[in-house]
C-alpha cells in the first residue's frame, strides 16, 4: 500500500513541477530586460529616435506583451514621426496590455493629442475643438475635386493620342503613295512603251474617292466597319469631314459624307 502511494506522490509532484517551470521558461526575461528594449533606450538618449523606434518594434514582435514597448513607439511616432496614426495604435495597446497602470490617464491624454493631430493634418477645415465636430466633407469635395481633375487630363490624352494616331495614318498614306509612285517610274524606266508612259492611270475603286450618305442609326463607328471592315477607322472619316462635322457625333440623317 506505501508503495502505491509513493508511486502516485512521484507522480503528483512531478506534474506540479512541470506545470510550475513552464511559465517561468516563457518569461525568464522581463521585457524592460529586453536586449532590443535596453538598445532602444540607449538610442533615444542619443537622439537617434529611427534606430530606436526599430529596436522597439523588435521587442513588439518578439514578445506576446510588451506594453512598454508599445508606449516608448508611441511617443516616438507622435513627437519625432509626426504618424499620429500609427501613435494611436501603440497607445491603445499599452492600455489593452495596462489599463490601471499609473501612466494609463496620461496615455488616454496622448491619444487625444493624437487624435487632433490627426484632425489638424487632414487636408480639410481646421480642428474645431472636439472629435465629433470633424467635418470631413472638405475632404471628399478635395477628393471628388481631384477625381474630376484627373478625368479632365486622362480626356485630353486621349484626344491627344487620337490626333497622333491620325498623324501616323496620314503620314503611312504618304509614304505608301510615294512608294507606289516610285515603283510606277521604275517600271516606266525599264522599257514602257511612249503610248503607256502618257498614259493617266486610272484609279483603283478602293483609291477613287467615295461618299456616304448618312442613314438613320448611323455612326462613324458604324460607317468604318462598313467601309473598311473595322470600326477603328473612324478618325479617318472624321478627318476627311471636318468642314461638315463640328464633331465625332454631329451626323445627320441625309448627310453626305467623304469616304477617304
Amino acid at each position: 500500500m506505501s508503495r502505491v502511494f509513493c508511486y502516485y506522490l512521484f507522480i503528483v509532484l512531478a506534474v506540479v513541477h512541470l506545470v510550475g517551470c513552464a511559465p517561468s521558461g516563457v518569461e525568464i526575461v522581463s521585457e524592460t530586460d529586453e536586449k532590443q528594449y535596453q538598445l532602444g533606450q540607449d538610442y533615444k538618449s542619443q537622439g537617434r529616435m529611427e534606430e530606436a523606434l526599430s529596436a522597439f518594434l523588435r521587442v513588439v514582435d518578439a514578445r506576446r506583451d510588451a506594453p512598454e514597448s508599445h508606449l516608448e513607439a508611441g511617443y516616438i511616432y507622435l513627437r519625432t514621426m509626426k504618424d499620429p496614426v500609427r501613435a494611436i495604435y501603440h497607445f491603445d495597446r499599452y492600455l489593452q496590455f495596462k489599463p490601471q497602470s499609473p501612466q494609463a490617464s496620461q496615455v488616454r491624454q496622448l491619444i487625444e493629442t493624437a487624435q487632433k493631430e490627426f484632425a489638424r493634418q487632414l487636408p480639410a477645415q481646421p480642428y474645431e475643438g472636439e472629435l465629433d465636430r470633424i467635418d470631413l466633407m472638405d475632404l471628399v469635395k478635395t477628393l471628388k475635386q481631384e477625381n474630376d481633375s484627373l478625368k479632365r487630363e486622362l480626356m485630353a490624352a486621349t484626344a491627344r493620342v487620337e490626333q497622333l494616331e491620325n498623324v501616323l495614318g496620314q503620314a503611312r498614306r504618304t509614304t505608301q503613295a510615294q512608294a507606289s509612285s516610285a515603283q510606277q517610274q521604275a517600271v516606266q524606266v525599264r522599257g514602257s512603251t511612249p503610248t503607256q508612259s502618257a498614259a493617266v492611270p486610272t484609279p483603283s475603286p478602293s483609291n477613287a474617292p467615295r461618299t456616304y450618305t448618312v442613314q438613320s442609326g448611323d455612326t462613324l463607328s458604324a460607317i468604318s466597319k462598313r467601309f473598311y471592315g473595322t470600326p477603328s477607322r473612324w478618325i479617318d472619316i472624321y478627318q476627311a469631314n471636318r468642314d461638315r462635322l463640328s464633331s465625332e457625333s454631329a451626323l445627320r440623317v441625309g448627310q453626305e459624307v467623304r469616304i477617304p
